[in-house]
């Protein structure tokens, strides 16, 4: 079996590494200084990123380096932040829903709420191409 150009776990290491390089540099520090070719990948395999993972990098510089690294995805988006991965040529497989964790549909007292976000959210997702909205049941 052919080895690939870039492994996730080498991929997920150079995220964090251009990370630490970009927030040691500066706020003008940019992941184009690492000059990383995108990855042409056989496309059986969608991988992708949550952003909240990388609280020291910008959405433009992840969606830029996850684009970079052949990613598919960056996850848990809100509607404000789509134009950025969809100008990356990502999307986001699985969009933040209202409500949260801790604000689920276990207690009725959420479910007015919770069902009028959902109503707005959803065609926001939809109209953004993307397939999928989260929906938690809520901590007890």
């Amino acid at each position: 079996m052919k080895k690939p150009a870039l492994s996730r776990r080498n991929a997920l290491k150079s995220i964090s590494m251009a990370g630490v390089a970009a927030a040691s540099v500066g706020a003008g520090a940019s992941l184009e200084a690492a000059e990383i070719a995108p990855q042409k990948l056989k496309g059986n395999v969608h991988h992708s990123v949550c952003k909240w993972c990388y609280p020291d990098l910008s959405l433009e510089e992840l969606a830029q380096a996850a684009a970079q690294f052949g990613m598919h995805s960056v996850e848990l988006l809100n509607p404000d932040q789509y134009a950025v991965v969809k100008k990356h040529g990502l999307v986001c497989a699985m969009a933040n829903g209202p409500g949260g964790i801790t604000k689920g549909f276990n207690r009725i007292e959420h479910h007015a709420e919770l069902i009028e976000g959902f109503e707005r959210m959803i065609p926001q997702v939809a109209d953004a191409g993307f397939p999928n909205i989260i929906c938690f049941s809520g901590n007890r």
